[in-house]
């Protein structure tokens, strides 16, 4: 063996070692740098973009992968998720590195993970669906196993930098921005060394422009989670927010909102603990939203603020806990249209929400909060009426509110407001309240309020039909609420210078007031749903200084300053009054005193003819103990001056239930004319003048168990003292001559008593001074005073001093015979309608009295003037017989001397009379212009004299009147309009005798009990009414009083066929001329152009119509009917079968028209001119005669020629398409 096989190996320098491994490191570090840095993000991009487009199911593509080995930094460059029209996801940076700490911790350990400028597309493309839905599905994955181990992990420093996030909501039409967005997460790990570890978030962005900020720590994954979060968000932009959620409101909740900016500072807690410990979430911090203004159409509400503050917020929503320290609004100011309000109407339909379930565990717990202070300052509150009439406006306002606190036995909470109106008004409430009770005790006061423009305002919304002009108000009171009770105590008011109008503007109505006092109102009222309502109301004293009212009644009897309920509201109100609740109690209502001071009212009534003005000026009133209680006895004492200068005082006092009333009577000069309007409608006279004077005591009872004071014998009434009526003066309503006047009627020692239906009345000492009466026994027999009163209320009214003017009765002399035994027993009528009375007078005086009497029972009329009247009549007595001795003197004309001597008894129980009367000499001439005017002649001379004699004993009339006219001669015929057209001088021929003397003697006899007793005399007056009616009106006394004109048929325009009222009317004027043979009458077609000429074009259409249906259904033309329902297809047939001009359209063919455009063409074409309207008056002729000569003789009736035209036709309201009618 060599020497050199021996030798040990030489062995490696350490140099060359440390050569080898660097080599070996280098060889590493190049295969690693290639293999990572170069040829995994090759590879890798691939894969990565393959998966996750398989995984996502949309196109993910990565522009560039970079791995850098030496830092485990892995790098992406243009991430995009989605196709270029439809991205979802765009990263255009971003890194991940890990960290060796992940080798020894065998799990990963990230040291950094940063996104810059990531942004992320987010669509809902239906209400259901978004664009990520899809991935959405693909990436759901099973539960995890419970018993499965949590992965661990722990990252740090995850920040995303300059992030966009974009939402667009097609349903909604919205589009959002997250912009600006950074995100900063220190540290976030499960591993069990890291639990503990505190985390410390960061988010800040532009949300829609408004900046947000927050931070917070928390232990995501220790064993109860806790969590802080600092919210600090400014510049939110409420009105986009509030754009973004209107879709989800309803449209009666939906809020315009203008502008409006929220700036949060809010801290969040949670801690989350293991059962049966509950989690606990709080948030303290404040909030402020400024500068809103936000408008609710939905109810024409608009407001702003300029700053809401909320501050010291500390809640925990878990467990019902809140707590507030200030909230403070100021700057508010609200304008609200209650019009909108009361009109608007909703229809919206709400999707069902699905609420979350309640805490099972605390049922029913409530919120426990509290406010430590409230301040509300607002500038301005403006409302308006839902007519839209502006209130005034409101501001300032302050409401101060503290200790505000829900828990039931919590101290009250204090209240304070302030307000003031645009017109000084202000009002103050100061007070505590308790809300969870609830309970309140406020004082509130008010003063300067002007009533005026507040109630002009509300003036459309009131049933009020007068305006407010001035009036200032002030009140003060002390309310207390609690248990559904308000009451009210302590209330006082005052009321100056209240000055009203009424509504319309022709009206001088007004209420006027210097002062009104209100003292110690106190009241209580239930707000119960059960029984709500005032329950009572009681007020001290009431007083007003000066009240000033004036009011007038239209001409339709309405008040102009009357409230006029609605329909609805009147219905209402009858319906509830029908039917009232059996539970309902009206309230207890009460005024100590109630004093009107230097009170003046005036009444203008112009429901009556003329209008009427009633007065009181200068009054004191005062009223003691009102009350809703009727049994209590009221006091009252009133003092005035009445119309004219008359005086009233009237002091007393009333009770309703039972009725009672104790008053004394002083009136001197009260005016009585402006009752005549009232009695004008029942009187035949005018009462031009009257004072009356009152003084004595009058009291009233009602009985015991009498409830209906409507019962004459439920009460008792009796008056004594003395009446007056003085300065009388009443005129004829006709030619307003005087009826009757006097200067003075007095009753003195008066005693009237009325007991349970039984009257007892000593008249006293009557005494007539000064008189004047107008006296006349009409053509019927009856004095003029029986017709002092008419015999149907607002007839006509017949005058009173002139028998011209009366009526002639139209009827048989049979008839006539009649009415005076009629008048007769109207005579007797007083004394029977006095039977069961006790009355009496102490006597009758006459005085200074002059009497105009005529008698127009006889012809020629008897009439006197007595002059000089002086008279007395004894004292009489229902209870005794013995008649009244009656001794009249005085003259006629001034000088023919005139006495009424006999006795009367008009108390007995049957009227009794025996009185002479005579007059002799009386010249005739002086009555020629009464003769010229009504027989159209004057008299030339003649002397008149009478004698009468009248008797009426156990209801028989002995009457004699003996009529004397001596040289009676009639003159010139006088030119008179009312003059009668009688054969005056032939009568006048017939009664003279060959001396130029009448003698008439007139007896009339018979019994008051009989309707029909023989009248000698009267036959020539009934002659002569009968000549003159036959004259004048002889259709009329053909058919008697009371039934219709005959004197024409009447016919519809352009009609000549007889309808079934027109047979009517000539089958009773054939049965009226065939009972008068002697009888002859005349007809006269009439046609009106202005009426008829329509009536034929009318027709013609009609006829048209027919045929065109006639020769359509081929029935005959006489039997063919268009009905209502048809009319427009034969009208259509009518217009197309008609030879006539017709609009057409640019091919010649004809339009077609509306049904009246067609009609009137056809009218127009008709062939109507004057021949067709006398030929129709011929045919309106002809039907007539010929429906009248089929039931009379046709001799007795006779055509005229037609007439065609207006000329003037009789007076008979009837129209001019007719046929005229005369007798001969």
């Amino acid at each position: 063996m060599s020497s050199a096989s021996v030798l040990p190996p030489p062995v490696p320098s350490l140099k060359n070692r440390a050569v080898k491994l660097g080599i070996g490191l280098l060889l590493a570090a190049v295969v690693w740098t290639v293999l990572l840095g170069w040829w995994l993000p090759r590879w890798a991009k691939g894969q990565v973009e393959a998966v996750a487009s398989q995984t996502l199911g949309i196109p993910v593509t990565l522009a560039e992968l970079t791995v850098q080995p030496w830092t485990l930094t892995v790098g992406l460059k243009g991430l995009t998720v989605g196709t270029p029209k439809a991205e979802l996801l765009q990263v255009p940076e971003a890194q991940v590195q890990l960290s060796l700490e992940s080798i020894w911790r065998l799990t990963p350990v990230v040291r950094r993970v940063t996104l810059e400028r990531p942004q992320l597309w987010i669509e809902r493309q239906s209400a259901e669906r978004f664009n990520f839905t899809d991935i959405a599905r693909r990436l759901q994955s099973p539960p995890s196993q419970p018993s499965a181990e949590p992965a661990r992990f722990a990252v740090y420093n995850i920040r995303v930098h300059q992030g966009l996030v974009r939402y667009s909501d097609r349903v909604l039409q919205q589009e959002h921005r997250v912009e600006a967005l950074n995100i900063g997460v220190p540290f976030i790990s499960n591993l069990p060394s890291f639990i503990s570890v505190e985390v410390q978030p960061l988010l800040e962005a532009r949300v829609d422009g408004s900046a947000l900020r927050m931070s917070g720590r928390s232990l995501p994954f220790s064993e109860g989670l806790r969590s802080t979060v600092d919210l600090n968000w400014r510049g939110v932009d409420l009105a986009q927010w509030l754009r973004a959620a209107r879709p989800f409101m309803p449209p009666d909740l939906a809020i315009d909102l203008a502008s409006g900016r929220l700036d949060t500072q809010l801290t969040v807690n949670f801690e989350e603990r293991k059962p049966p410990a509950v989690a606990t979430l709080q948030i303290k911090g404040g909030l402020k939203v400024s500068s809103l203004e936000a408008a609710w159409p939905a109810r024409g509400v608009q407001g702003r603020w300029s700053a809401l503050d909320v501050e010291g917020i500390d809640a925990m929503p878990l467990v019902r806990k809140v707590s507030v320290g200030s909230v403070t609004l100021s700057g508010l100011a609200l304008d609200a249209n209650a019009r909108v309000f009361t009109t608007k109407k909703t229809g919206v339909v709400l999707a069902p929400i699905r609420a979350s379930q309640p805490d099972a565990s605390r049922p029913g717990v409530p919120w426990a909060w509290s406010v430590g202070k409230v301040r509300l300052a607002a500038s301005s509150l403006q409302a308006e009426t839902p007519e839209g009439v502006a209130l005034p406006k409101l501001g300032p306002l302050t409401l101060n509110m503290e200790g505000l606190n829900a828990h039931p036995k919590a101290a009250p909470a204090t209240l304070a407001l302030t307000v003031l109106d645009e017109h000084g008004g202000q009002l103050h409430v100061q007070g505590v309240v308790t809300p969870m009770l609830p309970l309140a005790t406020l004082k509130v006061s008010a003063s300067q309020l002007q009533s005026a423009p507040w109630l002009a305002a509300l003036a459309r919304s009131l049933p009020w039909p007068w305006r407010v002009m001035s009036g200032e108000l002030s009140l003060s009171t002390e309310l207390n609420y609690g248990n559904d009770q308000l009451g009210l105590s302590n209330g006082q008011l005052q009321l100056t210078g209240l000055k009203t109008k009424a509504s319309k503007a022709t009206a001088l109505d007004h209420v006027d007031l210097a002062r009104l006092d209100v003292q110690g109102v106190e009241a209580a009222v239930n707000l119960s749903s059960a029984n709500s309502g005032l329950q009572s109301l009681s007020l001290a004293t009431v007083t007003l200084d000066q009240l000033d009212v004036q009011a007038t009644r239209d001409a339709q009897g309405h008040w102009v300053m009357q409230p006029m309920p609605s329909p609805a509201a009147a219905s209402g109100a009858a319906d509830q009054a029908a039917s009232p609740s059996p539970s309902s109690s009206l309230p207890a209502l009460k005024l100590g005193e109630l004093r009107c001071k230097a009170c003046q009212f005036q009444i203008d009534d112009q429901a009556v003819s003329p209008a009427a003005r009633l007065s009181l000026r200068q009054t004191d009133l005062a009223l003691e103990n009102i009350s809703s209680d009727l049994s209590q006895t009221v006091g009252f004492d009133l003092n005035g001056l009445g119309q004219g200068q008359g005086r009233l005082r009237l002091a007393g006092e009333v009770r309703l239930q039972p009725l009672m009333l104790r008053s004394q009577w002083a009136v001197q000069g009260l005016d009585l004319r402006g009752a005549q309007p009232y009695v004008a409608p029942y009187l035949n006279v005018t009462l031009a003048g009257a004072k009356a004077s009152i003084n004595g005591k009058l009291s009233l009872d009602a009985l015991p168990g009498k409830t209906s004071v409507q019962d004459p014998k439920a009460v008792n009434v009796r008056y004594v003292g003395r009446l007056a009526l003085t300065d009388l003066r009443t005129q004829d309503s006709v030619n307003q001559a005087d009826f009757l006047r006097w200067r003075s009627l007095s009753l003195d020692g008066l005693d009237v008593n009325w007991q349970a239906g039984a009257l007892t009345a000593d008249l006293g000492r009557i005494a007539l001074d000064d008189f004047y009466g107008r006296l006349i026994i009409n053509p019927s027999g009856k004095l003029n005073l029986g017709e002092l009163v008419k015999h149907d209320a607002g007839s006509e009214s017949q005058s009173l001093t002139t028998p011209q003017a009366q009526p002639q009765p139209a009827t048989p002399p049979i008839a006539i015979a009649a009415a005076p035994g009629s008048a007769a027993s109207a005579v007797a009528a007083p004394a029977s309608a006095m039977a069961g009375m006790n009355l009496r007078w102490q006597g009758i005086k006459l005085g200074k009295g002059r009497v105009d009497f005529t008698d127009n029972f006889i012809k020629p009329n008897y009439s006197a003037r007595l002059t000089q009247v002086e008279g007395d009549v004894s004292a009489v007595a229902s209870s005794k017989p013995e008649p009244a001795t009656v001794r009249i003197s005085g003259q006629v004309d001034d000088s023919a001397p005139l006495l009424i001597t006999g006795q009367l008894h008009p108390l007995g129980p049957r009227f009794y009379t025996d009185i002479q009367g005579s007059a002799k000499g009386i010249e005739l001439t002086r009555l020629t212009p009464y003769a010229g005017r009504y027989a159209g002649y004057a008299i030339e001379k003649g002397t008149l004299s009478v004698t009468v004699h009248y008797q009426v004993d156990q209801g028989k009339l002995e009457a004699q009147n003996q009529i004397f006219l001596d040289q009676l001669t009639f003159g010139d015929k006088v030119d008179s309009p009312d003059a009668t057209s009688l054969p005056v001088q032939f009568a006048v021929s017939l009664l003279k005798n060959n001396r130029g003397e009448i003698d008439v003697s007139l007896p009339v006899s018979g019994s008051l009990d009989d309707p029909e007793f023989s009248v000698g005399g009267i036959v020539w007056r009934v002659i002569a009414n009968l000549v003159s009616k036959a004259v004048t009106a002889p259709f009329s006394l053909l058919m008697g009083p009371g039934q219709d004109e005959l004197g024409f048929v009447p016919f519809e325009p352009g009609d000549d066929d007889l309808s079934e009222a027109a047979r009517q009317r000539l089958d009773t004027l054939v049965a009226k001329l065939s009972d008068r043979p002697q009888l002859k009458l005349e007809a006269t077609g009439r046609a009106d152009p202005a009426l008829d000429e329509e009536g034929l074009r009318q027709r013609h259409v009609v006829r048209l119509m027919r045929q065109a249906k006639a020769k359509a259904t081929e029935q005959a033309f006489a039997s063919t009917v268009i009905a209502p329902e048809e009319r427009g297809s034969w009208l259509t047939a009518a217009y197309k079968a008609a030879d006539i001009k017709k609009p057409r359209n640019l091919v010649g063919l004809a339009k077609t028209l509306p049904p009246a455009e067609m009609e009137a063409l056809l009218k127009a074409a008709a062939p109507v001119d004057s021949g067709s309207l006398l030929t129709l008056a011929n045919r309106r002729g002809d039907r007539v005669k010929a429906y009248l000569v089929s039931k009379l003789s046709p001799e007795r009736v006779l055509l005229t020629a037609s007439k065609v035209g207006t000329d003037p036709l009789p007076d008979d309201q009837g129209p001019t398409t007719r046929v005229q009618f005369a007798l001969k």
